[in-house]
């Protein structure tokens, strides 16, 4: 259960969740509307899981200054090891690119 925990912490949801709902307002500006269903919901996590990756990367980077500056961060508080923190990074990643294709992309090119 620690270790869950720990994968919840360094995702650090609020961050990416912003993210997202920028992906969302964009759309709506560009458009004039809201997009299709599929495209505005694969445009959300896919830019929640990009950004969630990025921030796991940094703290898998960043765990020497961790240990100093912010122990209570999962990785320096081996709540999760630098393995599966870039692991985690890794598969959050590639879910990011897999949601980042859309078929229907086409459709809203000019």
């Amino acid at each position: 259960m620690k270790k869950i925990k720990g994968f919840f912490q360094l995702i650090r949801f609020e961050l990416p969740f912003a993210a997202g709902v920028c992906v969302v307002m964009g759309q709506l500006l560009a458009l004039g509307e809201f997009a299709p269903t599929y495209i505005t919901i694969s445009g959300f996590f896919s830019v929640f899981a990009i950004s969630a990756s990025i921030l796991v990367l940094n703290d898998y980077f960043d765990v020497e200054t961790d240990k100093i500056n912010a122990p209570h961060r999962p990785i320096p508080a081996n709540l999760v090891s630098p393995l599966e923190a870039l692991q985690l990074s890794i598969i959050l990643l590639i879910i990011g690119f897999i949601l980042s294709y859309s078929p229907y992309a086409k459709m809203l090119l000019p």
